[in-house]
């Protein structure tokens, strides 16, 4: 097994955290999408999220090409959105509603 870059749990591991909306406006109240961490995507996976071949990283792949989030480094999480899985990098966290 290849070893993972995350030793511990995320910090925020179990918990439900706000997204950063891309698509709003000043004055927008619309609500943040909330996406539930289980955990480092590698600690799930027991290996670096990108050796994992599965529809949520190649997903994942191509929405954050797509969106300038970085491709090659460990800080991706993997998580619920809506009850479905999925994978997010640490940047598209609102961390100021935290």
């Amino acid at each position: 097994m290849a070893r993972t870059p995350h030793e511990d749990p995320h910090p925020y591991a179990g918990e439900v955290v706000p997204l950063l909306s891309k698509d709003s406006e000043v004055g927008d109240e619309k609500p943040a999408a909330m996406f539930r961490i289980t955990d480092w995507a590698d600690r799930v996976y027991g290996k670096p999220w990108r050796l994992h071949r599965s529809p949520g990283v190649l997903l994942y792949s191509l929405r954050a090409e797509g969106l300038g989030l970085p491709i090659t480094d460990d800080n991706v999480l993997h998580g619920t959105l809506l009850g479905l899985p999925m994978l997010i990098h640490t940047r598209e966290i609102d961390w100021s509603r935290l």
